[in-house]
């Protein structure tokens, strides 16, 4: 596992709001880490351990407010950032034909949890491609700012001849 360096401690401070959530989750964060690591066995594998650990941060996401289905979509928001805020969301027929595989598995009551989350996200990043300024209609914008203008101008140009 690689070791992140820490950050510096002349580096933007964290409002205070911020701190005292961090603060509080950490607490409640080692101690779940600790229930969920006593649950492992002597044969336990890396595998094991991430469970646990992941284990303990859904149950301390619970404690902090959160339901599951909204943990559910914070992680997949987060499973699928893959630098969304420096690129506009892609969405194409293979996603959308896999999305609606998923619905009529959904309709069906056959999903399997993996596969709900798959939907979730999929949704998700539908969404962010439909609400995504890559998506405007530029060109009709500016054709209709150009009709304005102009019907705007010729307003202008007759009331100059009265």
């Amino acid at each position: 596992m690689a070791v992140k360096k820490q950050p510096d401690s002349g580096a933007s401070e964290l409002t205070e709001s911020a701190n005292d959530f961090f603060r509080q989750f950490l607490k409640h964060l080692e101690i779940y880490m600790v229930e969920t690591g006593q649950s492992l066995g002597p044969d336990s594998d890396s595998a094991d351990h991430r469970f646990a650990a992941m284990r303990a941060v859904m149950l301390t996401m619970i404690d902090s407010g959160l339901s599951q289905e909204e943990m559910r979509n914070l992680f997949g928001l987060i499973a699928f950032e893959d630098g969304r805020t420096s690129q506009p969301p892609q969405w194409d027929r293979e996603l959308n034909k896999r999305r609606f595989e998923l619905i009529d598995g959904e309709i069906q009551g056959t999903l399997t949890p993996v596969e709900q989350f798959e939907l979730e996200c999929l949704t998700q990043r539908m969404r962010d491609h439909v609400d995504s300024e890559a998506n405007l209609p530029l060109a009709g914008a500016r054709k209709l700012h150009r009709l304005l203008s102009d019907m705007d101008s010729e307003s202008a140009d007759s009331s100059l001849d009265l």
